[in-house]
């Protein structure tokens, strides 16, 4: 078993958690937001193949991750399919398929 300590990194993020536990409502929005801005300058999602089926769209999409060490991974193509239900965007994962058309029929089933 490899344990890496770093004591440094250790007690700033304890002090991070410790200023968590202080915040109010409106500060906890204000740091959710900026969370979700750091979430998504790390993943990256590069559209290859957009078109239309059924009731929205199939999407084949390359995703790029940082890792912590600084470097990119790439991950898929794969398929998403997008649409709206009850006012909501949705996404459905198909997966990694030559037929996307088919697998989403076969996940949703034939209406």
């Amino acid at each position: 078993m490899c344990i890496h300590i770093n004591k440094g990194h250790d007690q700033h993020f304890d002090t991070i958690i410790a200023s968590i536990e202080a915040l109010d409502d409106r500060e906890l929005d204000q740091l959710q937001a900026l969370i979700n801005r750091r979430r998504s300058a790390l993943r990256q999602s590069t559209v290859l193949e957009r078109r239309g089926y059924r009731h929205g769209i199939l999407q084949l999409e390359s995703r790029t991750y940082r890792r912590k060490d600084g470097e990119q991974t790439e991950r898929g193509p794969y398929w998403y399919f997008h649409y709206r239900q009850g006012g909501r965007q949705r996404t459905l994962y198909v997966g990694k398929t030559d037929s996307p058309e088919i697998v989403l029929d076969e996940k949703i089933g034939k209406e």
